[in-house]
């Protein structure tokens, strides 16, 4: 049965959720304060100029004159910090043009107690003031405009990547899905084939439980283990295509009817071809290479011969040693353990034999019974 798929989440909204609580709370507002429009920093920053312009005025009436006045060195120093500060923000914020503007509007600012007549005479800014600002704007508004264009550029590729990420596991699941089903249809099908042949009932499974044991021995991994379990159960899933009454033959197979029997092998590769990886079709093409072999007809010998195919080879026949053929009761399990003894190094891998003899009898007997689970 496949499961539904789950419910898509944002990519923005699961990497925002992977913030820190307190980093969400800074973010937060930081987005927020970063988001005002251009036309309410001016408005603020013309309230805040404004005010102190107009302040000689207001410490006139209290009394501050002498520290606060119009001809005040604190005035004069504070009034340019403070016209430097706001152009600089407004530039680094919202580029060179817009800074420029804002150079413009709060030298008018500046200069606006002198155009309505507070104060008598005129006051003249040097012109380094506003050079100044018109410098701050063009660099800063510069690097404002790289790092916004570099955090735009930033955050669309985090966003193309987490989407990227998602559709990518949303296939891969979707194909895993697509290949279980699959494979179930085809292990059903060799399921069935050998319920109706009393000779190979249970043996795709049996040769599994074989191989996952030893494989779990040699500390495969994970995918390897995966690769072993479909290579095993499937090993033999050609043998739809080959003849019952040749395969149950009583007597002595000639030449013929054995290299009929052995097309199984090419034609389970091209059966499961189409839905399993490359890995797993090699273990089923080389599933009766013999780890020393002379013959022209194998074309992998040795280490050569996928590790897989190998540990399916020892599996294989160990199952069909212990199993009863049309022409040949079963071997016991010891007589078949002295088989794979006396064979290891010239039909078997010595490594994955020595695998093999690892597992407790006991092991070796619930499976020749076929107890226990499937599943390694």
């Amino acid at each position: 049965m496949i499961n539904p798929p789950e419910p898509k989440q944002s990519a923005v909204r699961r990497h925002t959720e992977e913030i820190q609580p307190e980093r969400q709370y800074v973010l937060k507002y930081l987005t927020r304060l970063l988001g005002i429009r251009y036309q309410w920093y001016l408005v603020f920053f013309i309230v805040v100029l404004g005010l102190f312009v107009f302040s000689p005025y207001f410490t006139t009436l209290v009394g501050l004159k002498a520290l606060l006045g119009w001809q005040s060195l604190y005035y004069t120093s504070i009034y340019r910090l403070i016209y430097q500060l706001c152009i600089a923000i407004i530039a680094w914020r919202f580029g060179v043009r817009k800074g420029i503007i804002a150079c413009l509007v709060l030298i008018v600012v500046i200069y606006l107690p002198f155009i309505i007549g507070l104060h008598q005479g005129f006051l003249l800014i040097d012109v380094g003031l506003v050079l100044l600002g018109f410098v701050i704007s063009a660099v800063l508004g510069r690097q404002g405009d790289m790092a916004r264009r570099l955090f735009q550029s930033r955050s669309d590729l985090q966003l193309q990547t987490e989407q990227l990420k998602q559709e990518i596991a949303e296939r891969l699941k979707a194909e895993k899905e697509l290949r279980t089903l699959s494979l179930g249809a085809i292990e059903s099908l060799v399921f069935a084939l050998e319920a109706k042949d009393k000779y190979s009932a249970g043996h795709s499974r049996r040769v599994t439980r074989i191989a996952m044991a030893v494989g779990k021995r040699m500390n495969l991994s994970e995918e390897d283990m995966e690769d072993l379990r479909y290579g095993s159960l499937l090993h033999d899933v050609g043998k739809i295509a080959v003849d019952q009454l040749v395969q149950n033959k009583a007597s002595t197979l000639t030449p013929n009817e054995y290299a009929h029997i052995m097309i199984h092998v090419q034609a389970g590769t091209e059966i499961v071809k189409p839905i399993v990886n490359s890995k797993v079709v090699a273990l089923i093409e080389h599933h009766h290479d013999q780890y020393q072999c002379d013959s022209t007809e194998q074309t992998l010998t040795g280490e050569d011969i996928p590790l897989g195919a190998r540990i399916i080879a020892l599996a294989d026949a160990f199952d069909a040693m212990t199993s009863n053929r049309p022409y040949r009761a079963a071997m016991s399990p010891a007589v078949a353990i002295r088989e794979i003894q006396d064979y290891k190094g010239t039909q078997f891998d010595p490594v994955v034999a020595d695998a093999f003899l690892e597992i407790p009898p006991a092991e070796i007997n619930a499976i020749i019974e076929n107890k226990g689970e499937l599943s390694p």
